[in-house]
């Protein structure tokens, strides 16, 4: 519990210093409310007037009526804070290093989902609508054994060990299940994996068409039940011990119970004093449970475990990416891949095993080559999401990794195979491009004016305030062909406000054939005085390219113009040949 209070102080000290303080309250009314029945029971045993005791009695009633709503607003005001600021540092873990390999790594995702409680359902803020009362039952306890003891002091040591050792093995008991649940955090992440997917609408086409969804359901049930009965193995393991507890703990409180009833037959003990005694055994004992209350702070501190080792990795990806030179105007001569050496973490075999590359500033290169050439990993590399196991990428002949990679992101306007689709208006499709000149609304038109996509915004219910999914009143949705041009659009956009490197991965191939047409037609205008590199299997766009290079196995085959790489009747020129045989094909037909 310290540790949570400095937690939730951090995230909001007002309201947490008002939670533990309307607990501790709470804490000592019950107590007194014990006391004050205590007080009834002797006024009416002496025949004396019980009048004090009941206003007593109903003063610690209606002050426990009006606390209750006032503690259960205020847990539930500061759990939505502490998830809020939970989720923030996430977050912040996940997407502030500026590489990609620490969000790829299982161990990663796994420690996310668990950080943020999603994998119980149990958040770390659960644990503040809780403090109160976990707060409200320890001062009830401790006041409750402090009633106790002024009837017989050594009851309270006997009761104390008894409790500690009853909730302590059902605290660790949980504990252990708990593990084996966060253990099995890959296989869980798969399960809420295959619910989504029967669920999201992105893939409710084929699921539909190919009738997946009972195969979905079944397997969810499947993989679910498997991780159950691990956890329920676990649970079912101590149960002779927590029966054999409680069995204890009732002969206790019996015996506890039989001297009370003992001592009021034979006239040592007042029945006021009884009263109080006997409520106060109770109270402990309710107050003395492991239940939801302690279970929501267990979870949270395994999540606060996770998050701390979440923000450990980042700081380490942050630093293992580190770079403080500026990047303002390059590259101004040339970039240059030096004998790179790469493999993705957890693989085996290399993407690129001496891998060298000069590519002139200010002019075309185009990349062509088979599925799994390394072509993808040639611009991952570039942008600096991963870097170089061996050898340097030198820009300006300054080694990559002295830059620093935010700067010379902003140098870089890619279209990626997989682009960004955000369910945000066409505006910010576009002006996400540069954040910093969001609001040059002249910049982001002109962008989509050299993409070809003004059509586009103009066909767009709202135009430019259209937000592009269905799933929000007043959007729409797009093609492919129509997202990749306001891709194509965001990339112009950060060109135009100074990025110096255009990364066309392939750019036109969710496209239509004339859409595909009309950017060919302006792919001189979309890279006059650009460092442009154009990675496509559209032969059309690659041969508009000063320069082509072919890959293959991660390494450089082929190099020159389109011209004489159809003279040299190698890869390329079988290549091209063959996919222009079958628009032959397609014409002649």
């Amino acid at each position: 519990m310290p540790r949570l209070v400095r937690v939730f102080s951090r995230v909001h000290p007002g309201l947490t210093a008002l939670v533990v303080g309307v607990g501790f309250f709470q804490g000592l009314l019950l107590p007194a409310f014990t006391i004050a029945t205590g007080a009834l029971a002797a006024a009416l045993d002496d025949d004396r007037s019980p009048m004090g005791a009941v206003v007593a009695i109903g003063v610690l009633f209606t002050l426990q009526r009006i606390l209750d709503p006032v503690t259960a607003e205020a847990g539930e005001v500061l759990m939505r804070r502490v998830d809020e600021r939970m989720t923030e540092r996430v977050m912040t873990a996940l997407a502030l290093p500026p590489g990609l390999a620490h969000i790829e790594d299982p161990t990663v995702l796994d420690a996310a989902t668990q950080a943020q409680g999603a994998l119980t359902g149990v958040t770390p803020g659960s644990a503040a609508v809780q403090l109160p009362y976990l707060v409200k039952r320890l001062v009830w306890l401790l006041a409750s054994l402090a009633i106790v003891g002024s009837y017989r002091w050594w009851l309270v040591l006997v009761l104390g060990v008894v409790y500690a050792g009853v909730f302590r093995f059902q605290r660790d008991h949980f504990h252990d299940v708990t593990q084996v649940m966060h253990g099995s955090a890959d296989a869980l992440r798969r399960v809420y994996y295959l619910r989504t997917l029967a669920l999201t609408h992105t893939v409710a086409k084929e699921t539909r068409v190919f009738g997946l969804a009972p195969w979905f359901v079944d397997r969810y049930r499947s993989e679910w039940l498997t991780v159950m009965r691990g956890i329920w193995s676990r649970r079912r393991e101590h149960w002779p011990q927590i029966v054999g507890l409680a069995a204890a703990l009732v002969v206790v409180e019996g015996v506890a119970f039989a001297l009370v009833a003992d001592d009021v037959v034979d006239g040592r003990l007042r029945v006021g004093l009884a009263v109080a005694v006997a409520q106060a055994l109770l109270a402990s004992a309710a107050a003395a449970q492991f239940d939801w209350a302690f279970t929501a702070p267990t979870e949270a501190n395994i999540a606060l475990d996770k998050l701390d080792d979440l923000e450990a990795r980042a700081a380490t990806a942050i630093q293992r990416l580190a770079g403080d030179r500026d990047a303002a105007g390059m590259p101004k001569a040339t970039i240059r891949f030096d004998d790179v050496r790469f493999t993705y973490p957890g693989r085996h075999e290399p993407v690129f095993d001496g891998f060298s590359l000069d590519i002139e500033a200010g002019r075309s290169l185009a990349i062509v080559g088979e599925n799994g050439a390394g072509k993808t990993t040639f611009v991952k590399l570039l942008a600096r999401l991963y870097d170089p196991d061996g050898g340097r990428i030198l820009v300006d002949d300054v080694d990559l990794r002295e830059l620093d990679p935010v700067e010379w992101r902003k140098r870089l306007a890619p279209v990626f195979q997989d682009f960004l689709q955000l369910e945000v208006s066409a505006y910010d499709n576009v002006a996400f491009g540069n954040l910093e000149r969001r609001h040059d609304a002249g910049a982001v038109e002109a962008a989509v004016d050299t993409a070809g996509a003004t059509p586009l915004i103009e066909r767009l219910p709202r135009r430019w305030d259209t937000v592009l999914t269905r799933e929000f009143s007043g959007g729409t949705q797009l093609s492919g062909g129509e997202w990749q041009r306001l891709a194509l659009a965001r990339a112009m956009f950060a060109v135009h406000c100074g990025a110096g490197v255009l990364v066309l991965d392939e750019p036109t191939a969710a496209m239509d054939v004339r859409g595909e047409a009309e950017v060919y037609d302006r792919f001189l205008e979309l890279t006059k005085g650009v460092t442009t590199i154009v990675i496509s299997h559209r032969f059309s766009t690659v041969r508009r390219a000063d320069r082509i290079v072919v890959v293959e196995h991660g390494r450089i085959v082929e190099d020159g113009t389109h011209d004489e790489l159809l003279a040299l009747g190698g890869t390329y020129a079988s290549m091209y040949r063959l996919q222009a045989a079958r628009f032959v094909e397609s014409s002649d037909a």
